[in-house]
């Protein structure tokens, strides 16, 4: 059966061009921040997406590889590599059938984390601590469900030049966002994506070899006001960052 993850992004990228952006400047703070905060050297980006963040890293210093299912994403995070002189490796593939030669220091997933069930992010979480270099850590950015369930039926509209519609959506009895963009006559597209509380993701990490070390609250956008907080407390922000350890043996 095809799994939206096959059609949406391809989709997305047409009508907004997000996946082949240039570098932006919140790229460059985020991979700042992380080699100021947790150092190392080799680094791991999950659904990379354009590159935009695997290239920032790269110029911060990282030997990069960065992982995207889509066959453009990997190619615009080559692009972006010649473009600002910095080397890094674009792999095309999903999560469950990569195997990395070496260790990492940093692996990170933004923006992305939730796509299937329990138990697929569980068959992720599980692949991490091999993964690992000894002392590294893992940051999962994770949807917060309390943001989603309080601003569904969200809409904003593009011109892009075809009119685009995006409705934010919440079960709640699944815990899952969706996000549906709508364009013309096309059929429309939808992301869903399970959202953790921090209490429902320590359940999540049970058996997968990985310690929950620290809750960092992310932003929020306030659809009325149109405003971007970068800094919330957790209730309030849109997603978190899971800073994650390999259990010890």
């Amino acid at each position: 059966m095809p799994h939206w993850a096959d059609t949406f992004y391809d989709f997305q990228e047409r009508h907004t061009g997000w996946y082949s952006a240039p570098v932006h400047a919140s790229h460059h703070r985020r991979a700042e921040q992380l080699r100021a905060t947790h150092g190392g050297t080799r680094l791991l980006e999950l659904g990379s997406g354009g590159g935009q963040f695997a290239v920032a890293a790269a110029l911060a210093g990282y030997e990069v590889t960065a992982l995207d299912l889509r066959p453009g994403g990997a190619a615009h995070a080559l692009t972006l590599a010649a473009q600002h002189g910095v080397a890094l490796e674009a792999v095309t593939g999903d999560f469950y059938a990569f195997n990395p030669s070496g260790a990492f220091d940093l692996i990170v997933s933004w923006d992305g984390f939730g796509v299937g069930t329990d138990a697929d992010q569980r068959r992720l979480l599980r692949r991490l601590p091999g993964w690992l270099a000894p002392g590294g850590r893992a940051l999962i950015e994770v949807y917060m469900p309390l943001y989603w369930a309080r601003h569904a039926g969200y809409t904003r509209e593009w011109s892009t030049p075809t009119r685009l519609v995006q409705t934010y959506g919440f079960d709640a009895e699944t815990s899952r966002l969706t996000d549906t963009y709508a364009a013309g006559d096309e059929p429309p597209q939808t992301q869903s994506l399970r959202c953790y509380a921090p209490a429902d993701f320590r359940l999540l990490l049970e058996g997968t070899g990985l310690t929950l070390l620290d809750i960092r609250p992310g932003g929020t956008w306030n659809p009325v006001t149109e405003i971007w907080s970068p800094e919330v407390p957790v209730a309030e922000c849109m997603q978190w960052v899971a800073v994650l350890a390999g259990t010890s043996p």
